[in-house]
């Protein structure tokens, strides 16, 4: 099987593991929610070690709405704002911090 299979299998096994754990979750009143993170090409130390790491950027900058990539930064801030009580509704959730680059495909 090809990497990205893997890779793509996996991200689903996550993606519906956080949806049963919501669902369990929420069944019990406990006021725990579960979601997850779907970080878009994240400019970072382990990004630069890739051998393609100019390419993996160039494409993602052409892609990105934005025009940038994603910071470490931008997956904190969702992190936080998940973590407060204006976000204690959400639940089961899958959000893309991307700047919109999965929407373009």
């Amino acid at each position: 099987m090809p990497t990205y299979g893997r890779v793509s299998a996996a991200k689903a096994a996550l993606e519906s593991h956080v949806r049963q754990l919501a669902l369990e979750f929420g069944h019990l009143r406990t006021g725990i929610t579960v979601n997850a993170i779907q970080a878009g090409i994240t400019m970072s130390p382990a990004l630069m070690k890739v051998p393609v790491h100019r390419q993996i950027i160039e494409l993602s900058e052409r892609r990105n709405p934005t025009g940038r990539m994603t910071t470490p930064q931008d997956v904190a801030n969702a992190i936080v704002g998940l973590a407060g009580s204006e976000f204690d509704f959400v639940n089961g959730a899958v959000i893309p911090v991307d700047g919109g680059e999965s929407i373009t495909g």
